[in-house]
């Protein structure tokens, strides 16, 4: 038998290899490849690892996963969501817009400084609620004449005291308000509150378990307070201001709207001029009798910062002066105070004036910045949009004063101008 060549390419199995490579060309790179693959791997076996990402059984250990892992799994995923679902505008969203799970904004608690303003709810008219109330005070007939000195604004192009005298029950009326709020950038509102029942109660149960959870609020972001007001009107014994502040616990405070301080629902306290001590202690105590759950926010009096009770903050509510502070507690404005009961005008506006103090509070290193009020009507010290009206006696109305404050949207423009932006804005 002649010896076999060197040559031996031309043997049956080998020469079917070369024809399948030849037939096949794009096979040539799969079998190098894998010839490359083993040869790594038996030297990364041998190589020592060095214990970093560029030892050689680190990357075998990672091409080991590859390979195992196989075509990567997609799992479909089922759920409930409990909860309006709603596609809102956001300037920050892609294409403006993106799909909101849920009531809007409601895991969200500005933080510190608090821009917040003093609200009152107290208001009603015939077509939300059967009659007036407040815009009757002092013996006024409305829609002729009316408690005030001058009129919301909700109408620029109209003068209509039927319909801008407003009901803090009619929820149109409440959007136009909260989103002027944003536009002014507060972030909370202090509800005025003089107990269970009452038109104050009955209009913040309607904000806070109805108006503020609508999928068209134009302010979702907004957090509320209370205002408790019978401190200011008397002494109430611990026994009434525990009594009080369970029915606030148990009917507001778990709502996502209700502003909170480190879990603690937050709520201010007015007290009259000569309210001290004994006010702190009878706060001090009540809290204390539930478990101390609440943020407590007294009025300052004499005194109060060397009183051996002291609440959580302290604040100044005085919108007959321009402007205060108590550092590092509070700073609060005021655009003027002019009460219709046929007193004086306490504090003129002056828009300059109170763009000044605004600018003043805005740089105070203080807890509180506090506008005040939103819509106190009846003592004059709104910011909301409004004019000045005069009575005309000969026709027995409340007319447009052509000599008056036509502020319309002047204080919120000032205040926006002014403070700093919303911090998640408005939750739209």
């Amino acid at each position: 038998m002649p010896a076999r060549s060197a040559k031996s390419k031309d043997t049956p199995l080998f020469g079917k290899f070369k024809a399948r490579l030849e037939s096949k060309p794009q096979d040539t790179l799969i079998y190098i490849g894998f010839a490359l693959i083993a040869l790594f791997f038996i030297l990364a076996s041998l190589a020592p690892d060095l214990s970093s990402k560029f030892g050689f059984l680190y990357l075998k250990k990672q091409l080991q996963r590859i390979f195992a892992a196989g075509p990567v799994a997609v799992e479909a995923e089922t759920g409930t969501v409990s909860g309006p679902v709603n596609v809102v505008s956001d300037s920050t969203a892609s294409g403006n817009k993106y799909v909101q799970f849920g009531s809007a904004g409601s895991s969200f608690q500005p933080s510190v400084p608090y821009f917040a303003t003093f609200y009152y709810q107290w208001y009603k008219n015939p077509g939300s609620d059967g009659s007036w109330s407040y815009w009757s005070d002092h013996a006024n007939t409305p829609p002729s004449a009316w408690f005030s000195h001058f009129i919301p604004d909700a109408n620029p192009n109209s003068f209509d005291p039927a319909g801008e005298l407003y009901s803090s029950n009619d929820y149109n009326n409440f959007e136009w308000q909260v989103a002027k709020m944003a536009e002014a950038k507060q972030e909370i509102a202090i509800a005025s509150w003089f107990g269970s029942s009452t038109r104050e109660d009955n209009a913040f149960k309607n904000i806070i378990n109805s108006f503020m959870g609508k999928p068209d609020n134009p302010y979702p972001n907004l957090r509320w307070s209370m205002y408790y007001e019978d401190e200011g009107f008397g002494d109430p014994a611990v026994s009434t201001i525990v009594s009080d502040l369970t029915y606030i616990r148990d009917r507001y405070t778990s709502s996502p709207y209700f502003f909170k301080i480190g879990g603690k629902p937050v709520i201010f306290v007015y007290a009259d001029a000569i309210d001290g001590s004994g006010m702190a202690q009878r706060w001090k105590d009540a809290n204390n009798q539930l478990g101390n759950p609440f943020y407590v926010v007294l009025k300052v009096f004499a005194g109060f910062a060397t009183d051996t009770n002291q609440p959580d903050s302290w604040h100044q509510y005085a919108p007959a002066t321009r402007s205060g502070s108590h550092a590092p507690y509070s700073s609060y404005v005021s655009p003027g105070f002019w009460l219709d009961d046929g007193s004086a005008e306490r504090l003129v506006r002056n828009h300059v004036d109170f763009e000044n103090a605004v600018k003043s509070m805005v740089s105070a290193n203080v807890t509180w910045k506090l506008t005040e009020t939103w819509n106190e009507w009846g003592e004059g010290t709104s910011v909301e949009p409004g004019e000045q009206v005069r009575f005309n006696s000969s026709t027995g109305k409340d007319e447009p004063d052509p000599n008056g404050y036509q502020f319309k949207n002047l204080y919120i423009d000032i205040l926006n101008r002014n403070l700093p932006p919303l911090e998640q804005g408005t939750g739209r």
